[in-house]
């Protein structure tokens, strides 16, 4: 339960800190004093969504501490998931920093956590009920929520194993859209990728083959230009024609000269070395231009055949790559998609059989869905029945009307949705001799507060939360219904902690513990402040309540009846 608010900084609130007793606490006060600031602010650290407009006006940021008493092994579990230990004593401390920057810090337990921590745990700590939930359960989509909620128990692990094998079936649906399209038009694709894998292969590339060619053509092109260097270049090193002496003949003198003095030192000897192995090296350039000069030969028919064979590697460039990889790799993948469209057709077959399989599957699935929930069903419209008749609608009859919807679409699949082939609708006739209409047709406010009131007491006995916050559940009910409604608090409050909003004297005398919020106003500022009633300050508190005047003697011996009948329950 929640046993301590701290908050700073919120809205009108400078600081303040709320204590909450076990049992039925009551917030009361003037309208527009910070009730709804305080709700606001326990949302705050169970991870709801916040707006920077709740820090309060020029300051640059907001903050909100809770402290809770918690035995839950649920909330042990998810603690020990996220690496923080619980306390022994059972403590729980959220805490939310707001920023104008837009910065949310949070902690749990002072150890750093993600918003949707929060909201994890806050899902299992406190259920928050307000005038938005009061409209909430005449919405169709929510009521399927609140009958799987009621029949959790068995109702999780269908719907569970229902989303898994609907996952798979959406997946199966996607991938067969794949194949999907003209059948003439993905022959016509299939034939234009035929006719490109064929052209490719039919030039049998290699690779570099395109540098290899064009070395050669150069060859030829400029076949005479070599021969002639290369004529010359061996007759300058070795032809006895050449000039006065070639260059064989001047190395030659070389060695003979350094060979008279190489006796002498080291150094000559190494230099005549070295000359000697240029002797030798000459000797295999003049063996190499000799051969590569007996092999330039100009042959027009060979470079022709390879202009030829450039220009089909060019024009192949200009369609399917800048190089031969390129065009062998498109080669690939081109093949790749034609065996993905001729293999099309047996594909489609084998996702449409296996979809036909988990159609039938999900069907058989959403039977025993539907059959839990039709069981279901009857012990909530006996339990809300039940709760209605202690809140003066005893004459009210109660019902959870499930349709299973098992049409098929076009494609012969049923329509499945999140929640499977079932529609829930809650109905009511709210007098004897009614026939069972739409909650959102005949419910008036009042009574729309007090069914709400009987689901949400019946589920929170169902998930075993233990605070429960009412927000004004009070809404459209007066009189003796006022009266039933604080009973009911009052006796909810036996087995959970109850907060509620209200501006019912019946409400407020039924608390075991009374909150009274105030605003001040100084220095042209308003603040909000919370005071803890004692018995006589909420005898005039429930007297304000039921006539507006705190003072008057007559009005206050009626409260302190109204207080001593909630006592005596």
């Amino acid at each position: 339960m929640l046993l301590q608010l701290c908050i700073k900084n919120v809205a009108l609130i400078d600081e303040l800190t709320i204590e909450f007793t076990d049992g039925m606490n009551c917030l009361t006060g003037e309208t527009g004093a910070g009730k709804s600031i305080i709700i606001d602010a326990i949302s705050c650290i169970l991870g709801f969504r916040t707006s920077k407009e709740l820090i309060k006006t020029g300051c640059d940021s907001a903050f909100v501490e809770g402290i809770f008493y918690t035995d839950s092994q649920n909330l042990n579990e998810y603690l020990e998931e996220m690496g923080i230990p619980a306390e022994e004593d059972g403590t729980l401390i959220l805490q939310r920093e707001l920023s104008l920057s837009g910065r949310n810090v949070c902690r749990i337990n002072g150890r750093l956590a993600p918003v949707s921590a929060l909201k994890q745990l806050g899902s299992i700590l406190i259920d928050i009920h307000g005038q938005n939930d009061t409209q909430a359960i005449i919405k169709t989509n929510e009521q399927i929520g609140l009958l799987d909620a009621y029949g959790a128990e068995e109702i999780s692990d269908i719907k569970k194993e229902f989303s898994v094998q609907l996952k798979i079936f959406k997946e199966l649906s996607a991938s067969l859209d794949n194949y999907s399209g003209d059948p003439k038009e993905r022959e016509r694709i299939a034939d234009l990728y035929k006719f490109q894998i064929e052209e490719i292969e039919a030039a049998q590339l290699r690779e570099n083959e395109d540098d290899e060619l064009t070395e050669e053509r150069n060859i030829l092109v400029n076949s005479e230009k070599i021969a002639v260097a290369l004529n010359e270049s061996k007759n300058m090193i070795s032809s006895e024609d050449y000039g006065a002496a070639s260059a064989k003949d001047q190395i030659g003198a070389v060695i003979s000269t350094l060979s008279g003095i190489a006796e002498y030192s080291s150094d000559y000897a190494e230099l005549l070395t070295r000359v000697e192995e240029i002797s030798y090296l000459l000797e295999d350039v003049s063996s190499d231009l000799r051969r590569l000069s007996d092999n330039v030969i100009f042959d027009k028919e060979r470079l022709e055949l390879i202009e030829e064979r450039i220009d089909t590697i060019n024009k192949l460039k200009r369609k399917y790559g800048e190089t031969i990889e390129e065009i062998l790799e498109y080669q690939g993948k081109t093949q790749e998609q034609l065996d993905t469209l001729l293999s099309a057709e047996g594909k489609v077959n084998e996702i449409l059989e296996k979809l036909g399989k988990y159609n039938s599957k999900l069907k058989e699935i959403c039977r025993k869905l539907n059959a839990v929930r039709e069981k279901t069903a009857k012990l909530l419209a006996q339990r809300v029945s039940e709760e209605l008749e202690s809140l003066e609608m005893s004459n009210t009859k109660f019902k959870a009307d499930i349709v299973f919807y098992d049409e098929k679409d076009e494609n012969g699949y049923y329509k499945f949705t999140s929640e499977g082939l079932d529609s829930v609708e809650f109905l009511i006739s709210a007098n004897p001799g009614e026939p069972m209409k739409s909650l959102a047709k005949i419910a008036s406010g009042g009574e729309l507060s007090r069914i709400m009131l009987a689901v949400k007491t019946i589920l929170a006995d169902a998930d075993k939360i233990p605070t429960l916050i009412f927000d004004e559940i009070d809404t459209g009910i007066s009189g003796k219904a006022a009266k039933s409604v604080a009973l009911k608090l009052q006796t909810i409050s036996d087995k959970h902690q109850v907060i509620c909003v209200t501006h019912h004297a019946q409400i407020a005398a039924a608390a075991d513990n009374n909150l009274y919020i105030s605003k001040a106003y100084s220095d042209n500022t308003t603040r909000t402040s919370v005071k803890k009633l004692n018995n006589d300050e909420k005898i005039k508190e429930v007297a304000r309540l039921l006539d507006g005047d705190s003072e008057s003697e007559i009005t206050a011996v009626h409260a302190k009846e109204l207080i001593a009948k909630f006592r005596s329950n």
